[in-house]
């Protein structure tokens, strides 16, 4: 009987370390924009909120940010990315980014608006070199789980599941398209805030940061942040 207790004991350790060796999560490689270009995406987000109170609201959970990169990882290669991405931040910190237009579908009565920046030269390398960095750890097989949870229990949607292990192939080099997400709302709004708010703006960024993604590529929770 000690014996299949033992047994027992062992199988159960070795399911546990699997476990945890296979735990996979979705990140966002990212860009944090200057307090100047923060304050216009809050500024935004805000007026659309009003507007649409069901969209995504920007704040300490789901900042503001231009994404380089979103991925699956093994959790436990956390540690390989974050020393992969030391000293990545300083090819960008001194380059201007410039807050180019605001967009949205235009021939839609409701459309989700972002803040289109500039895909200079500057930004262009960065994010290839983001996906050479990390791409040894890149995994295609996560799933809801690999997402911070929605506060009200509801599921993760699917575009979101699906769109990041196709980030790389479809949305990344020649496809790759920085902005800042802003949120839904009615074109009449959205109208008059590209009209009347929105300011096409030069700003730098603060930091290369990584996220765990949350729902619709929402950055909710921080994990790296370079000094």
């Amino acid at each position: 009987m000690k014996k299949y207790v033992i047994a027992g004991a062992v199988c159960l350790t070795l399911l546990s370390c699997a476990s945890k060796e296979e735990s996979i999560i979705a990140i966002d490689v990212l860009l944090t924009p200057s307090e100047e270009m923060r304050a216009q995406a809050f500024q935004l987000n805000e007026l659309i909120k009003q507007n649409n109170p069901e969209t995504i609201k920007l704040d300490e959970n789901h900042v503001p940010h231009i994404t380089l990169l979103q991925c699956f990882i093994n959790e436990s290669d956390l540690p390989k990315v974050k020393k992969a991405l030391e000293g990545l931040f300083s090819t960008i910190k001194n380059d201007s980014l410039k807050a180019e237009n605001f967009f949205y579908y235009k021939e839609k009565e409701k459309s989700f608006a972002m803040i289109a920046v500039e895909k200079n030269q500057q930004l262009l390398k960065l994010h290839e070199k983001t996906i050479e960095l990390v791409k040894p750890f890149i995994l295609k097989d996560g799933s809801e789980e690999s997402f911070v949870k929605n506060p009200d229990g509801s599921s993760i949607s699917e575009s979101t599941i699906t769109y990041v292990p196709e980030f790389v192939e479809k949305y990344s080099y020649e496809n790759f398209d920085p902005h800042i997400s802003l949120g839904v709302a009615q074109k009449t709004l959205l109208d008059s805030l590209s009209q009347h708010v929105f300011k096409p703006i030069e700003f730098t960024a603060t930091s290369v940061s990584v996220y765990q993604l949350g729902d619709h590529g929402t950055a909710q929770k921080l994990l790296w942040q370079s000094e």
